[in-house]
């Protein structure tokens, strides 16, 4: 039993993880039709890799793994390029992580050619025999092995009696080098297809500057495959900076923007949810209350459902479960108060940083380290460490720049605690 059985639903209305790649996800995502047809438009027509913009929690990753399901749904060998998604996200989070990256790049796209075996040999596609291969790269520890044993045509050498981890092994041994022969073998002439690969929050990366190097190093790797298609992620502008590098020219497109959704269809994606796990209950948070606190977080998807669960989570604790629409929507304003209440009582916030919040709240919901003069501070060192004091209580987000963190933007937790301190006006856009 969950608390949703008890509220009339087979499962939250309020996830917040990415949609899965399913009939149900491509239901659910909604007001994402024109974002949908664009990627697929670019991963099939342009030797270009993809690339995305937009702040984190607008729901980015659920729309390109919606087009992933579809590609892959769809696909006709007759009327285009195959695309085959590896169904992994990857990351590169510090300069030092480009090459465990591109090995476990090349260690997917193994496993892509295992997953999709049969149906590329049913398609015409030559393909590796991986039989022996699937053996080994899915055993934990590779078998003792007496001498020199060669698998897929890779050399390993070993002694009687010696354990070798499989993936490092296979790695050292030259994976990258097969699995580019396997590519190239499969999908001739170059063009006809490719798999499918997620390079996602390259904002993790200290500055944009860290996120471009990073991409110019696997710029004639992993980027120059011919046999892979990157859709590449990130927010706050650092897609966009590394877009605009001239050693990236011809790599990568320019970014697709993706705003939030509109309330119109924000409420729609909420009520698709209600349709989908409804078993004839009354949703915790319905339209009216969703649309309060859409507007309440300056309209990012993930941060209100999250809300919405919270919400939901102590309805169930006060052992309220059968009220109306209308009840809940007066007892999400009381919760909502008393928790903005919270956030903006902190003690651990001096008055300075109270001020950055609100400042920042009437711009726009972020500042720029440089403009230390507007928000009344002598330099930048100073309001940096008034933004790190907010940082400390999850209020705000530090976002890199150029050649660091130079500026931040207000979190979900500021937002709430604006909220209080505007005397609970709610945020118009």
């Amino acid at each position: 039993m969950t608390i949703w059985s008890d509220f009339g639903f087979t499962q939250s209305p309020y996830d917040t993880e990415s949609l899965p790649p399913t009939a149900t996800g491509e239901r659910l995502l909604v007001g994402r039709e024109r974002h949908v047809a664009r990627l697929i438009n670019r991963l099939a027509s342009s030797s270009s890799h993809v690339t995305i913009e937009g702040e984190a929690g607008v729901g980015k990753t659920s729309l390109i793994t919606i087009a992933n399901y579809r590609m892959k749904r769809n696909t006709d060998k007759a009327r285009g390029p195959l695309m085959l998604p590896l169904g992994e996200e990857f990351q590169i989070t510090t300069q030092d992580a480009v090459k465990l990256f591109e090995a476990k790049v090349y260690r997917a796209i193994a496993e892509g050619f295992i997953r999709y075996g049969d149906e590329l040999h049913e398609w015409g596609y030559d393909t590796p025999k991986m039989k022996d291969v699937n053996k080994w790269m899915n055993s934990p520890v590779l078998r003792s092995i007496s001498g020199g044993v060669s698998v897929a045509g890779i050399g390993l050498a070993g002694s009687k009696g010696e354990s070798i981890n499989a993936s490092s092994a296979f790695a050292e041994s030259g994976l990258p080098k097969t699995v580019r022969n396997w590519m190239r073998t499969c999908f001739d002439p170059p063009g006809c297809g490719y798999f499918v690969c997620v390079l996602d929050n390259l904002e993790l990366l200290i500055s944009s500057a860290s996120a471009r190097q990073a991409l110019e190093e696997i710029r004639d790797t992993i980027l120059s495959e011919p046999g892979l298609r990157w859709v590449i992620c990130g927010a706050r502008g650092v897609v966009r900076t590394a877009a605009a590098s001239p050693r990236l020219q011809g790599r990568l497109c320019h970014p697709i923007e993706v705003e939030p959704l509109p309330m119109d269809d924000a409420i729609r994606a909420l009520e698709a949810r209600i349709t989908e796990y409804s078993r004839g209950g009354t949703p915790p948070v319905g339209p009216i209350g969703f649309r309060y606190l859409y507007e309440i977080l300056k309209c990012n998807l993930r941060n209100t459902l999250q809300k919405c669960e919270d919400f939901s989570f102590w309805l169930h604790d006060e052992g309220i479960s059968g009220a109306d629409e209308l009840e809940h929507v007066a007892l999400l304003e009381s919760w909502l108060t008393f928790l903005s209440d919270e956030y903006a009582k902190n003690p651990s916030i001096s008055t300075k940083g109270w001020s950055l919040l609100d400042d920042m709240a009437d711009n726009g919901g972020t500042c720029n380290f440089d403009d230390f003069g507007i928000f009344g501070f002598s330099g930048v060192g100073e309001m940096k460490r008034h933004a790190e004091e907010l940082e400390r209580q999850n209020l705000v987000e530090m976002a890199p720049g150029d050649t660091g963190i130079d500026a931040a933007v207000i979190a979900p937790n500021g937002w709430l605690a604006r909220f209080s301190r505007s005397g609970y006006r709610i945020p118009r856009q």
